[in-house]
Protein backbone atom coordinates (compact mmCIF):
# COMPACT_ATOMS: atom_id res chain seq x y z
CA UNK A 1 0.00 0.00 0.00
CA UNK A 2 2.67 2.58 0.86
CA UNK A 3 3.94 2.12 -2.88
CA UNK A 4 0.41 3.29 -4.08
CA UNK A 5 0.89 6.40 -1.97
CA UNK A 6 4.35 7.52 -3.68
CA UNK A 7 2.59 6.75 -7.07
CA UNK A 8 -0.56 8.97 -5.83
CA UNK A 9 1.69 11.72 -4.57
CA UNK A 10 4.12 11.86 -7.68
CA UNK A 11 0.86 11.93 -9.95
CA UNK A 12 -0.76 15.08 -7.96
CA UNK A 13 2.55 16.70 -8.38
CA UNK A 14 2.98 16.17 -11.78
CA UNK A 15 -0.90 17.62 -12.39
CA UNK A 16 -0.29 20.43 -9.98
CA UNK A 17 2.83 21.51 -12.18
CA UNK A 18 0.75 20.74 -15.19
CA UNK A 19 -1.70 23.30 -14.12
CA UNK A 20 0.25 25.82 -12.09
CA UNK A 21 3.35 25.58 -14.07
CA UNK A 22 1.47 26.32 -17.34
CA UNK A 23 -0.27 28.88 -16.24
CA UNK A 24 2.55 30.34 -15.42
CA UNK A 25 4.34 30.11 -18.61
CA UNK A 26 1.10 31.01 -19.98
CA UNK A 27 1.23 34.46 -18.22
CA UNK A 28 5.22 34.17 -19.27
CA UNK A 29 3.84 33.95 -22.83
CA UNK A 30 1.30 36.67 -22.49
CA UNK A 31 3.38 39.24 -21.38
CA UNK A 32 6.29 38.63 -23.66
CA UNK A 33 3.76 38.59 -27.08
CA UNK A 34 2.26 41.87 -25.23
CA UNK A 35 4.97 43.12 -25.32
CA UNK A 36 6.31 42.23 -28.87
CA UNK A 37 2.82 43.81 -29.74
CA UNK A 38 3.40 47.41 -28.50
CA UNK A 39 3.06 49.16 -31.09
CA UNK A 40 5.84 52.36 -31.92
CA UNK A 41 4.62 55.85 -32.57
CA UNK A 42 7.77 57.82 -33.95
CA UNK A 43 8.48 61.48 -32.47
CA UNK A 44 10.42 63.78 -33.84
CA UNK A 45 12.39 66.63 -32.97
CA UNK A 46 15.32 68.68 -32.78
CA UNK A 47 16.53 67.87 -29.35
CA UNK A 48 19.34 65.29 -28.35
CA UNK A 49 16.51 62.43 -26.68
CA UNK A 50 19.45 60.45 -25.02
CA UNK A 51 20.30 63.79 -22.71
CA UNK A 52 16.94 65.60 -22.69
CA UNK A 53 15.37 64.71 -19.31
CA UNK A 54 11.83 66.16 -20.18
CA UNK A 55 11.72 64.07 -23.09
CA UNK A 56 12.97 61.18 -21.16
CA UNK A 57 10.19 61.79 -18.57
CA UNK A 58 7.65 62.24 -21.24
CA UNK A 59 8.22 58.69 -22.82
CA UNK A 60 8.34 57.03 -19.44
CA UNK A 61 5.00 58.81 -18.27
CA UNK A 62 3.39 57.91 -21.35
CA UNK A 63 4.38 54.76 -21.56
CA UNK A 64 3.31 54.04 -18.35
CA UNK A 65 -0.57 55.52 -18.79
CA UNK A 66 -0.71 53.53 -22.58
CA UNK A 67 0.94 50.11 -22.49
CA UNK A 68 0.28 49.45 -25.62
CA UNK A 69 2.51 51.99 -27.01
CA UNK A 70 6.21 53.08 -27.35
CA UNK A 71 7.40 56.02 -28.35
CA UNK A 72 10.43 56.25 -30.28
CA UNK A 73 12.65 59.55 -30.69
CA UNK A 74 13.93 60.76 -33.70
CA UNK A 75 16.57 63.57 -33.90
CA UNK A 76 17.05 66.50 -36.72
CA UNK A 77 19.73 68.87 -36.12
CA UNK A 78 20.76 71.92 -37.94
CA UNK A 79 18.04 73.50 -40.50
CA UNK A 80 15.17 71.27 -38.75
CA UNK A 81 12.32 72.85 -40.44
CA UNK A 82 13.44 72.98 -44.19
CA UNK A 83 14.71 69.30 -44.13
CA UNK A 84 11.32 68.36 -42.18
CA UNK A 85 9.27 69.99 -44.80
CA UNK A 86 11.06 68.41 -47.67
CA UNK A 87 10.36 64.84 -45.59
CA UNK A 88 7.05 65.49 -45.51
CA UNK A 89 6.70 66.51 -49.42
CA UNK A 90 8.61 63.95 -50.22
CA UNK A 91 6.52 61.38 -48.51
CA UNK A 92 8.46 57.92 -47.43
CA UNK A 93 8.81 56.89 -43.81
CA UNK A 94 7.35 59.57 -41.78
CA UNK A 95 7.51 60.59 -37.97
CA UNK A 96 3.86 60.15 -36.26
CA UNK A 97 4.59 63.12 -34.11
CA UNK A 98 6.78 66.63 -35.03
CA UNK A 99 8.08 69.39 -32.28
CA UNK A 100 7.81 72.42 -34.37
CA UNK A 101 8.48 76.34 -33.06
CA UNK A 102 4.92 78.33 -33.18
CA UNK A 103 6.32 80.66 -35.43
CA UNK A 104 6.24 77.85 -37.84
CA UNK A 105 2.84 76.37 -37.68
CA UNK A 106 1.78 78.74 -40.45
CA UNK A 107 3.54 77.73 -42.99
CA UNK A 108 3.69 73.96 -42.44
CA UNK A 109 -0.67 74.64 -42.16
CA UNK A 110 -0.96 76.54 -45.52
CA UNK A 111 1.46 74.17 -47.10
CA UNK A 112 -0.73 71.33 -46.13
CA UNK A 113 2.31 69.39 -44.24
CA UNK A 114 0.39 69.22 -41.00
CA UNK A 115 -3.36 67.95 -40.11
CA UNK A 116 -5.96 70.15 -38.47
CA UNK A 117 -6.92 68.79 -34.92
CA UNK A 118 -10.14 70.56 -34.47
CA UNK A 119 -11.32 67.23 -35.11
CA UNK A 120 -9.90 66.07 -31.78
CA UNK A 121 -10.12 68.77 -29.63
CA UNK A 122 -13.40 68.94 -27.26
CA UNK A 123 -14.46 71.89 -25.69
CA UNK A 124 -13.38 70.50 -22.13
CA UNK A 125 -9.47 70.35 -23.64
CA UNK A 126 -9.81 73.66 -24.98
CA UNK A 127 -10.96 75.18 -21.60
CA UNK A 128 -8.49 73.31 -20.04
CA UNK A 129 -5.65 75.88 -21.79
CA UNK A 130 -4.98 79.45 -21.23
CA UNK A 131 -6.49 81.19 -24.16
CA UNK A 132 -3.73 82.14 -25.85
CA UNK A 133 -2.17 78.88 -26.23
CA UNK A 134 -4.74 78.35 -28.66
CA UNK A 135 -4.44 81.76 -30.51
CA UNK A 136 -1.17 81.31 -31.15
CA UNK A 137 -1.48 77.67 -32.60
CA UNK A 138 -4.06 78.34 -34.84
CA UNK A 139 -4.20 79.12 -38.25
CA UNK A 140 -6.91 80.27 -41.10
CA UNK A 141 -9.40 79.26 -38.14
CA UNK A 142 -8.28 75.91 -37.37
CA UNK A 143 -5.76 74.35 -34.51
CA UNK A 144 -2.67 72.51 -36.52
CA UNK A 145 -0.75 72.34 -32.82
CA UNK A 146 -0.48 71.55 -29.28
CA UNK A 147 1.69 73.12 -26.94
CA UNK A 148 5.08 71.51 -25.96
CA UNK A 149 5.41 74.43 -23.33
CA UNK A 150 5.12 78.38 -22.89
CA UNK A 151 7.98 80.79 -22.81
CA UNK A 152 6.13 84.11 -21.19
CA UNK A 153 8.91 86.65 -19.64
CA UNK A 154 10.05 87.83 -16.81
CA UNK A 155 13.09 89.87 -15.67
CA UNK A 156 15.96 88.23 -13.98
CA UNK A 157 18.18 90.87 -11.77
CA UNK A 158 22.26 89.53 -11.07
CA UNK A 159 21.64 89.26 -7.01
CA UNK A 160 25.51 90.07 -6.63
CA UNK A 161 25.18 93.02 -8.88
CA UNK A 162 22.75 94.80 -7.50
CA UNK A 163 24.17 93.66 -3.89
CA UNK A 164 27.74 95.05 -5.09
CA UNK A 165 26.32 98.00 -6.24
CA UNK A 166 23.99 98.82 -3.40
CA UNK A 167 20.78 98.92 -5.61
CA UNK A 168 17.67 97.82 -4.27
CA UNK A 169 15.91 95.34 -5.81
CA UNK A 170 12.08 96.98 -7.69
CA UNK A 171 9.22 96.03 -6.27
CA UNK A 172 6.76 94.69 -8.83
CA UNK A 173 4.95 97.48 -10.29
CA UNK A 174 8.05 98.99 -11.24
CA UNK A 175 7.96 101.14 -14.60
CA UNK A 176 10.12 101.75 -17.37
CA UNK A 177 11.41 104.72 -15.90
CA UNK A 178 12.16 103.14 -12.91
CA UNK A 179 14.12 100.56 -14.81
CA UNK A 180 16.37 102.55 -16.95
CA UNK A 181 17.59 104.40 -13.55
CA UNK A 182 18.14 101.29 -12.04
CA UNK A 183 20.15 100.31 -15.09
CA UNK A 184 21.89 103.06 -15.60
CA UNK A 185 23.32 103.05 -11.63
CA UNK A 186 24.46 99.57 -12.83
CA UNK A 187 26.48 100.70 -15.68
CA UNK A 188 30.36 101.13 -15.14
CA UNK A 189 32.18 102.29 -18.75
CA UNK A 190 31.87 99.48 -21.11
CA UNK A 191 32.74 97.06 -18.55
CA UNK A 192 29.18 96.40 -16.93
CA UNK A 193 25.87 97.05 -18.16
CA UNK A 194 22.61 97.48 -16.55
CA UNK A 195 20.65 95.41 -18.99
CA UNK A 196 20.70 93.20 -22.27
CA UNK A 197 18.41 92.46 -25.34
CA UNK A 198 18.96 90.73 -28.16
CA UNK A 199 18.31 92.63 -31.26
CA UNK A 200 16.25 90.11 -33.08
CA UNK A 201 12.43 90.17 -32.85
CA UNK A 202 11.84 88.41 -29.77
CA UNK A 203 14.17 90.36 -28.13
CA UNK A 204 12.35 93.59 -27.85
CA UNK A 205 8.80 92.80 -29.41
CA UNK A 206 7.20 92.87 -26.17
CA UNK A 207 8.41 96.61 -25.21
CA UNK A 208 7.03 97.43 -28.42
CA UNK A 209 3.14 95.68 -27.29
CA UNK A 210 3.52 97.13 -23.96
CA UNK A 211 3.77 100.95 -24.72
CA UNK A 212 0.26 99.98 -27.48
CA UNK A 213 2.59 99.84 -30.61
CA UNK A 214 3.56 95.88 -32.07
CA UNK A 215 6.08 94.16 -34.47
CA UNK A 216 3.35 92.99 -36.69
CA UNK A 217 -0.19 91.41 -36.85
CA UNK A 218 -0.88 87.69 -36.97
CA UNK A 219 -2.46 88.45 -40.46
CA UNK A 220 0.24 90.07 -41.77
CA UNK A 221 0.16 93.69 -41.48
CA UNK A 222 3.64 95.59 -40.08
CA UNK A 223 2.54 97.47 -36.99
CA UNK A 224 6.04 98.95 -36.88
CA UNK A 225 5.23 102.68 -38.08
CA UNK A 226 2.74 103.57 -35.19
CA UNK A 227 3.62 106.01 -33.23
CA UNK A 228 3.80 103.94 -29.80
CA UNK A 229 6.27 101.14 -32.00
CA UNK A 230 8.45 104.28 -32.66
CA UNK A 231 8.47 105.40 -29.10
CA UNK A 232 9.16 102.29 -27.52
CA UNK A 233 12.22 101.89 -30.38
CA UNK A 234 13.74 105.19 -29.11
CA UNK A 235 13.41 104.55 -25.71
CA UNK A 236 15.67 100.90 -26.45
CA UNK A 237 17.85 102.55 -28.58
CA UNK A 238 18.55 105.56 -25.95
CA UNK A 239 19.70 102.89 -23.34
CA UNK A 240 22.06 101.82 -25.86
CA UNK A 241 23.52 104.91 -27.73
CA UNK A 242 23.11 107.77 -24.80
CA UNK A 243 22.55 105.77 -21.60
CA UNK A 244 25.38 103.03 -22.63
CA UNK A 245 23.47 100.74 -20.10
CA UNK A 246 23.03 98.13 -22.79
CA UNK A 247 26.13 96.91 -24.47
CA UNK A 248 25.75 96.53 -28.39
CA UNK A 249 26.08 92.73 -29.83
CA UNK A 250 29.69 92.84 -30.54
CA UNK A 251 30.16 93.92 -26.74
CA UNK A 252 27.90 91.12 -25.78
CA UNK A 253 28.83 88.40 -27.17
CA UNK A 254 32.45 88.32 -26.30
CA UNK A 255 31.23 86.32 -23.40
CA UNK A 256 29.01 83.89 -24.96
CA UNK A 257 26.55 83.00 -27.80
CA UNK A 258 23.73 82.38 -25.53
CA UNK A 259 21.43 85.24 -24.34
CA UNK A 260 22.32 84.79 -20.78
CA UNK A 261 25.96 84.46 -21.34
CA UNK A 262 26.55 88.45 -19.86
CA UNK A 263 24.80 87.90 -17.44
CA UNK A 264 26.21 85.02 -16.16
CA UNK A 265 29.53 86.55 -16.78
CA UNK A 266 28.48 89.00 -14.20
CA UNK A 267 28.74 92.07 -17.03
CA UNK A 268 24.79 92.88 -17.12
CA UNK A 269 22.66 93.06 -14.42
CA UNK A 270 19.38 92.10 -15.90
CA UNK A 271 17.85 90.38 -18.51
CA UNK A 272 14.64 89.39 -20.07
CA UNK A 273 13.64 85.35 -20.40
CA UNK A 274 11.72 82.74 -19.79
CA UNK A 275 11.38 79.82 -16.74
CA UNK A 276 14.16 77.83 -19.01
CA UNK A 277 16.58 80.41 -18.64
CA UNK A 278 16.74 79.29 -15.03
CA UNK A 279 18.06 76.03 -16.31
CA UNK A 280 21.72 77.80 -17.10
CA UNK A 281 21.61 80.37 -14.72
CA UNK A 282 21.42 77.28 -11.78
CA UNK A 283 23.62 75.01 -13.49
CA UNK A 284 26.78 78.46 -13.11
CA UNK A 285 25.94 78.98 -10.11
CA UNK A 286 24.53 82.58 -10.92
CA UNK A 287 22.22 83.96 -7.63
CA UNK A 288 18.65 85.70 -9.38
CA UNK A 289 16.08 87.40 -8.61
CA UNK A 290 12.98 87.52 -10.33
CA UNK A 291 10.30 90.40 -11.21
CA UNK A 292 7.80 91.23 -13.73
CA UNK A 293 8.55 92.78 -16.75
CA UNK A 294 8.56 96.81 -16.26
CA UNK A 295 6.00 97.95 -17.93
CA UNK A 296 5.43 101.67 -19.11
CA UNK A 297 3.28 104.31 -16.61
CA UNK A 298 -0.05 103.47 -16.70
CA UNK A 299 0.22 100.22 -18.82
CA UNK A 300 -0.84 97.29 -17.88
CA UNK A 301 1.05 94.40 -17.66
CA UNK A 302 2.04 92.33 -20.86
CA UNK A 303 4.30 89.67 -21.87
CA UNK A 304 4.87 88.20 -25.36
CA UNK A 305 4.50 84.05 -24.95
CA UNK A 306 6.05 81.75 -27.17
CA UNK A 307 4.45 78.54 -27.38
CA UNK A 308 6.60 75.31 -28.75
CA UNK A 309 4.67 73.04 -30.04
CA UNK A 310 3.72 69.40 -31.49
CA UNK A 311 1.94 68.58 -34.25
CA UNK A 312 0.88 65.50 -36.24
CA UNK A 313 2.93 65.67 -39.96
CA UNK A 314 0.73 64.71 -43.04
CA UNK A 315 0.69 61.23 -43.67
CA UNK A 316 1.27 59.89 -40.50
CA UNK A 317 0.17 56.34 -40.55
CA UNK A 318 -2.39 56.13 -37.26
CA UNK A 319 -3.05 59.75 -36.94
CA UNK A 320 -5.15 58.67 -33.81
CA UNK A 321 -2.17 57.33 -31.90
CA UNK A 322 -0.73 60.47 -32.96
CA UNK A 323 -3.34 62.43 -31.09
CA UNK A 324 -2.97 59.92 -28.28
CA UNK A 325 0.38 61.13 -27.41
CA UNK A 326 -0.19 65.06 -28.49
CA UNK A 327 -2.68 64.93 -26.21
CA UNK A 328 -0.97 63.85 -23.14
CA UNK A 329 2.35 65.74 -23.83
CA UNK A 330 -0.28 68.82 -23.75
CA UNK A 331 -2.27 68.31 -21.27
CA UNK A 332 -2.26 68.14 -17.39
CA UNK A 333 0.38 65.07 -16.94
CA UNK A 334 2.67 66.40 -19.57
CA UNK A 335 2.53 69.85 -18.54
CA UNK A 336 3.81 69.14 -14.94
CA UNK A 337 6.42 67.74 -16.47
CA UNK A 338 7.29 70.20 -18.69
CA UNK A 339 6.93 73.03 -15.93
CA UNK A 340 8.87 70.41 -13.09
CA UNK A 341 12.17 70.20 -15.82
CA UNK A 342 12.09 73.29 -16.33
CA UNK A 343 11.22 73.32 -20.13
CA UNK A 344 9.12 75.82 -19.93
CA UNK A 345 5.73 77.13 -18.67
CA UNK A 346 2.56 75.15 -18.77
CA UNK A 347 -0.04 75.75 -21.09
CA UNK A 348 -2.77 74.30 -19.62
CA UNK A 349 -4.69 76.13 -16.18
CA UNK A 350 -4.88 72.45 -14.73
CA UNK A 351 -1.51 71.93 -13.82
CA UNK A 352 -0.85 71.69 -10.33
CA UNK A 353 1.94 74.70 -9.17
CA UNK A 354 2.08 74.30 -5.79
CA UNK A 355 5.15 72.33 -5.88
CA UNK A 356 7.09 74.43 -8.57
CA UNK A 357 6.54 77.86 -6.25
CA UNK A 358 7.69 76.62 -3.15
CA UNK A 359 11.09 76.05 -5.04
CA UNK A 360 11.47 79.80 -5.14
CA UNK A 361 8.90 82.47 -3.65
CA UNK A 362 9.87 84.79 -6.94
CA UNK A 363 8.53 81.95 -9.39
CA UNK A 364 5.15 83.13 -8.88
CA UNK A 365 5.99 85.85 -11.28
CA UNK A 366 6.32 83.28 -13.84
CA UNK A 367 2.91 81.56 -13.18
CA UNK A 368 1.41 85.23 -12.82
CA UNK A 369 2.61 86.17 -16.29
CA UNK A 370 0.40 83.47 -17.84
CA UNK A 371 -2.21 85.55 -16.76
CA UNK A 372 -1.33 88.86 -19.28
CA UNK A 373 0.55 86.93 -21.62
CA UNK A 374 -0.44 87.48 -25.82
CA UNK A 375 1.15 85.24 -28.84
CA UNK A 376 4.45 86.29 -30.26
CA UNK A 377 3.05 87.56 -33.57
CA UNK A 378 3.59 84.58 -35.89
CA UNK A 379 1.79 85.65 -39.75
CA UNK A 380 2.62 83.29 -42.46
CA UNK A 381 5.26 85.01 -43.75
CA UNK A 382 6.91 86.12 -40.26
CA UNK A 383 9.95 84.45 -40.63
CA UNK A 384 10.91 86.83 -43.78
CA UNK A 385 9.73 89.65 -42.46
CA UNK A 386 12.06 89.28 -39.00
CA UNK A 387 15.15 88.43 -41.23
CA UNK A 388 13.96 92.05 -43.23
CA UNK A 389 13.57 93.62 -39.53
CA UNK A 390 17.16 92.31 -38.31
CA UNK A 391 18.55 93.57 -41.53
CA UNK A 392 17.67 96.85 -41.19
CA UNK A 393 17.58 97.22 -37.93
CA UNK A 394 21.11 96.79 -37.35
CA UNK A 395 22.53 100.20 -37.93
CA UNK A 396 19.78 101.56 -35.95
CA UNK A 397 20.92 99.65 -32.76
CA UNK A 398 24.18 100.73 -33.31
CA UNK A 399 23.38 104.39 -33.58
CA UNK A 400 24.15 104.45 -37.00
CA UNK A 401 20.17 105.05 -38.18
CA UNK A 402 17.63 106.80 -36.98
CA UNK A 403 14.65 104.87 -35.81
CA UNK A 404 12.36 106.69 -37.93
CA UNK A 405 14.55 106.06 -40.78
CA UNK A 406 15.06 102.09 -40.00
CA UNK A 407 11.05 101.93 -39.79
CA UNK A 408 10.98 103.54 -43.12
CA UNK A 409 13.32 100.84 -44.76
CA UNK A 410 11.17 98.13 -43.29
CA UNK A 411 7.95 99.72 -44.36
CA UNK A 412 8.88 100.11 -47.77
CA UNK A 413 9.07 96.62 -47.85
CA UNK A 414 6.77 95.34 -45.51
CA UNK A 415 3.69 94.69 -47.73
CA UNK A 416 5.52 92.45 -50.57
CA UNK A 417 7.31 90.47 -48.08
CA UNK A 418 4.09 90.03 -45.60
CA UNK A 419 3.08 88.86 -49.24
CA UNK A 420 5.08 86.53 -49.69
CA UNK A 421 5.89 88.32 -52.54
CA UNK A 422 10.32 88.22 -52.14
Amino acid sequence: MKWKRVITLLLLTVLFLSVFGGIGNSNQVIAQKSAKERTKVKVMSWWDFTTSEPLKQLKSAFEKKNPDLEIEYIQVGTGYADKVLTMIAGGGDLPDVMMLAMDKVPIFADRGAIISLDKYMTNEYKNSLYPFVLDALTYDGSVYAVARDVTSKVMYLNKKMFDDAGVPYPNENWTWDDFKKIAKRLTIGNSQWGFYFPKYADGFTHWLMQNGGGLVTSDGKSLLAKRESIEALHFLQDMIIKDKSVPSETQARQFGTSDSAPFIAGKVAMVAGGLSMSVDLEKNNVEYVIRPLPVPKGKKPLSTAFVNAWAIPRGAKNQDLSWRVLEFFSGKEGQKIALDTNMGLPASKNVDTSSFLRKRPDFKYLIESLSYSVPFPSPLYGPDFFRVVQTEFDLMWLGQRSVEDAVAAVEKVAPNVLAGKK
